[in-house]
């Protein structure tokens, strides 16, 4: 048996008193905590709520959904929370995958999505129930949908023995203590923020839990329970260069993941952050997710670098013939060890695409130097990264072309000062139409995630086209590279 909630109940036992999450100033220890995870248990299993079933979760972050993985688990189920920034039809098209048995939801939801919603607030806890099913190592903890290249999320399947191996890593590569004190901004939907939570329970650190990250709270919350260790895209951290006018104190160690920051960036963020060791961390939620850091003794020399495989992973490069590619040559990234995920929730072809003998291509290009040093290069296909979410450019062209004024359309992303890459639109108008783009954008709101709408639509008489008429996005991101180069920190 091997089960994840094993390490609520040890750290637990080692340190029942000691304030393990801190949330709108209520301070929660190990034990109190534990106690709130068996009372989860005994109303889902009085719920009717089985092994091998799906639980899902639609939530702002809230102590509630960290109790439920932990309980969820216990039981023999699957966790699987949902993106929060979601409209109602793309809950909609993940529960018709998933076939949760039931919706733990912060919201009200006005469309029915096609399964059981419980609303967090309506929860009346009572009673516990201390019973553990017997998991075996390779039975599913989460269900994480993540987008890749294709307009459809695919669901992730994370086993309890893919996150009890990730913690030898956090530990070892990121240095992971009992006397830290984690600020836990990142939603925990995401499998950074369920791997941060995971990782400092399992060495009996503090958490402080933010509901969605502000920077003024961030702030607060920082000053108030002196935090020790942040871990952000960057544009959180270049957010709060912008914002705060006095060093931190108590941070020691940050870690930057998404995308790197550029020199210009990284000399502000400093400035507020003095005396940090800094580590850039490249993983995804197929690895659960382990991948590469470059640690601080590296980092000063480094900064574009996103360093080297974690301690549980075999790292190679591979060009498009299948061989190994070699130094200074550009390679797709392949990784296997025991966090790698067991593929994707009812598609068989898509996981036999990308998990080959225990290898999973991550569709990421990147080149090693002479000392083992990796440096990302760019996306095989056309996924944008946007302000440490992923946005697949298929998905947002579909949503363009249902509008009446337009003919064609391409998604790119383009650097941003902000947001690392912005989401931008190139249309054709329909013939007899205008494309406005204000009521383009106001159009897409209604109908995809806010971070998925694009910055900025450029309508154009004509899209470049190849021989076999398709659309050359390569050509659009190098004319308009520089579209976003004067605006400072707009979003």
């Amino acid at each position: 048996m091997l089960n994840i909630s094993d390490v609520l109940d040890r750290s637990s036992e080692k340190w029942p008193h000691k304030n393990f999450l801190y949330f709108n100033d209520v301070a929660i220890n190990f034990e109190i905590f534990r106690g709130r995870v068996l009372k989860w248990v005994s109303f889902l299993r009085k719920s009717g709520i089985k092994a091998g079933d799906v639980v899902s979760v639609f939530s702002k972050n809230r102590p509630e959904m960290l109790e439920l993985w932990m309980a969820v688990n216990r039981i023999g189920a699957l966790y699987s929370p949902y993106n929060f920034n979601l409209k109602q039809e793309e809950i909609k098209a993940l529960v018709d995958d998933s076939k949760p048995a039931v919706l733990f939801t912060d919201s009200v939801l006005t469309a029915d999505p096609g399964t059981r919603i419980v609303e967090f607030d309506k929860v009346n806890l009572t009673g516990a129930d201390d019973f553990v099913y017997q998991t075996d190592p390779d039975q599913v903890s989460t269900l994480l949908y993540t987008s890749g290249t294709e307009s459809a999320a695919k669901g992730v399947m994370n086993s309890h023995l893919n996150w009890y191996s990730s913690l030898i890593s956090s530990i070892y590569d990121l240095d992971w203590r009992h006397d830290d004190v984690f600020l836990l901004s990142i939603p925990v939907y995401h499998v950074a923020g369920l791997y941060t939570f995971l990782g400092f329970m399992n060495v009996g650190a503090s958490i402080v839990l933010e509901a969605v990250p502000n920077p003024s709270e961030i702030v607060s919350l920082i000053n108030r329970y002196k935090v020790t260790y942040l871990i952000f895209p960057p544009t959180v951290f270049i957010g709060l260069s912008r914002f705060v006018k006095e060093p931190f104190t108590t941070i020691k160690k940050c870690i930057s993941f998404g995308a790197f920051i550029s020199e210009t960036q990284f000399e502000a963020v400093s400035k507020i952050f003095p005396g940090v060791q800094w580590r850039n961390y490249y993983g995804m939620t197929e690895t659960t997710p382990m991948g590469t850091t470059l640690q601080p003794c590296d980092f000063e020399s480094r900064k574009e670098s996103i360093g080297r495989p974690h301690i549980n992973i075999s790292l190679r490069l591979v060009k498009d013939d299948g061989t190994e590619a070699k130094m200074g040559e550009v390679g797709e990234i392949l990784m296997k060890g025991p966090t790698i995920a067991k593929g994707y929730f009812n598609d068989e072809a898509k996981t036999k695409s990308s998990f080959d003998g225990g290898w999973v291509r991550s569709g990421d290009l990147a080149v090693m130097d002479k000392e083992g040093f990796l440096y990302f290069v760019d996306r095989k296909k056309d996924i944008i990264r946007t302000g440490g979410e992923n946005v697949p450019s298929v998905e947002v062209e579909r949503e363009l072309l249902t509008h009446r004024s337009i003919g064609e359309a391409a998604v790119v992303g383009i650097k941003h000062p902000y947001w690392m890459e912005a989401v931008t639109a190139f249309v054709t108008a329909q013939k007899d139409q205008k494309v406005d783009q204000y009521e383009v954008i106001e159009y897409l709101k209604s109908r995809i995630a806010n971070y998925k709408v694009p910055k900025k639509i450029i309508v154009l008489s004509s899209l470049p086209h190849n021989a076999s008429g398709k659309i050359l996005k390569k050509e659009l991101r190098e004319q308009y590279k520089g579209l976003y180069l004067n605006e400072q920190a707009k979003k």
